[in-house]
């Protein structure tokens, strides 16, 4: 697998998954946790670095998963939301690896993520001209993300449960996108443990 130079992954799992009322980065899904099926599709790369952000229910998970070659770190303020771990996961990689000059934002509970996927999202940055590059799914835009170093300072300053596609819509006219339309699913409820059972029954 290709990707550039200094280009670090951080995969978000921190959530406490109350909708859901159990850990969603480890249900099973073809045999492996969803958690673990990220981390086995990052570590086809050499991204630098590689870091995994845990919070809640961390003893748990880092019980389940095998890290390979990623770092596991952990966010105490996860239960601010989301905000936290993507500055927490851009804090740690930049103290890992001062040179970064790209970030791919990843979540744990998207089932379809694959290196394929991955690479085609490093492919469609390193060819554009863009200074973000984001997953196409459900006619909105979202993660996968890549952000360039120049937005590195704005990662920092989300605050409470916003995401960062708060980012890639105040630079719309920044980002390119690849469509990767199974990125519609991911697993918040019951409901949807379910539904992904019964797809891989098929």
């Amino acid at each position: 697998m290709n990707i550039p130079a200094n280009m670090g992954a951080v995969i978000l799992a921190a959530g406490s998954s109350s909708r859901l009322g159990h850990p969603k980065q480890l249900v099973k899904n073809k045999g492996k946790s969803l958690l673990q099926h990220t981390i086995d599709c990052i570590d086809k790369f050499e991204f630098n670095p590689s870091i995994v952000v845990l919070g809640a229910n961390r003893n748990e998970i880092l019980a389940d998963i095998n890290r390979h070659s990623s770092s596991v770190f952990i966010n105490s303020d996860w239960s601010e939301g989301i905000a936290s771990s993507i500055r927490f996961g851009l804090k740690k990689s930049l103290e890992l690896n001062p040179s970064m000059k790209q970030i791919l934002y990843l979540l744990s509970d998207q089932p379809y993520i694959s290196s394929d996927v991955i690479q085609n999202i490093i492919d469609r940055h390193s060819t554009g001209n863009q200074i973000i590059t984001a997953s196409t799914y459900n006619n909105n835009i979202g993660v996968p993300a890549i952000f360039d170093e120049s937005l590195f300072p704005k990662l920092l300053t989300l605050k409470g449960d916003t995401g960062a596609k708060k980012i890639m819509m105040q630079h719309r006219n920044n980002v390119q996108t690849f469509p990767f339309d199974d990125g519609a699913f991911d697993v918040d409820t019951e409901d949807d443990v379910e539904k992904l059972s019964t797809i891989n029954q098929q």
